[in-house]
């Protein structure tokens, strides 16, 4: 019988740690930064308005959230696209389509990679 629970609890703290290495990896996937954006941009269909607002950029899901004050103002589709050198600052990327900015992605400071909005290419505004 001691040897059962030994075992079994043996079984249960191997499950356990296991459980906060996944749920810590997930956690890392969400990329948030705050960013400004200097003038209205369309958002997959979604008018955000000129101001302050938080990104968050989920990996796994390939889904971008654009919040200001905690609610959700827009949502797009997204992916990671390498780059050459690490992004210097967060910036936000957009292509003017006939007088309205279109957002079409991010550069997060300190990253390898770009968030890239749909598969839109062209001349691009923002600081890398």
């Amino acid at each position: 019988m001691k040897v059962f629970l030994k075992s079994t609890f043996a079984a249960l703290m191997v499950c356990a740690l296991a459980s906060i290495v996944v749920f810590g990896a997930a956690k890392d996937k969400v990329k948030t930064e705050s960013v400004t954006f200097s003038q209205d941009t369309m958002v997959n269909g979604t008018l955000v308005k000129a101001g302050d607002y938080q990104v968050k950029f989920n990996e796994q899901t390939g889904e971008l959230a654009i919040l200001k004050d905690g609610k959700v103002k827009a949502k797009t589709t997204a992916q990671l696209q390498s780059r050459s050198e690490k992004a210097k600052h967060t910036a936000v990327r957009i292509l003017d389509k006939g007088g309205v900015a279109e957002l079409i992605g991010f550069s997060f400071g300190g990253s390898n990679q770009d968030v890239v909005v749909g598969a839109s290419s062209g001349a691009v505004t923002g600081n890398n």
